[in-house]
């Protein structure tokens, strides 16, 4: 479960905070000024998804990036087709 926290709240109970994301398995989003600011998540989640040091998160620039180098010139298309249809 996902729940949304304000920073003055997290301040008022960090320990029933820190309980509930470790007994419970809740995920806390952590909100400054109504902005998303981070987030809380149980170590398990941490440990599968952000410990292996082969995985990581991309900025939206480099996706953009991504994107714009993978995408096949009319030729290349045009060859990739006659591949794939005979």
């Amino acid at each position: 479960m996902i729940k949304n926290i304000s920073m003055l709240d997290l301040r008022k109970k960090p320990g029933q905070v820190l309980d509930e994301t470790y007994y419970k398995k809740y995920r806390f989003v952590i909100k400054r000024n109504q902005k998303p600011m981070a987030m809380i998540v149980p170590i398990e989640d941490f440990e599968r998804y952000f410990e292996d040091e082969d995985i990581r998160i991309y900025t939206k620039a480099e996706i953009k990036d991504f994107i714009k180098r993978d995408k096949l010139t009319p030729k290349q298309a045009l060859k990739v087709k006659k591949l794939l249809s005979s």
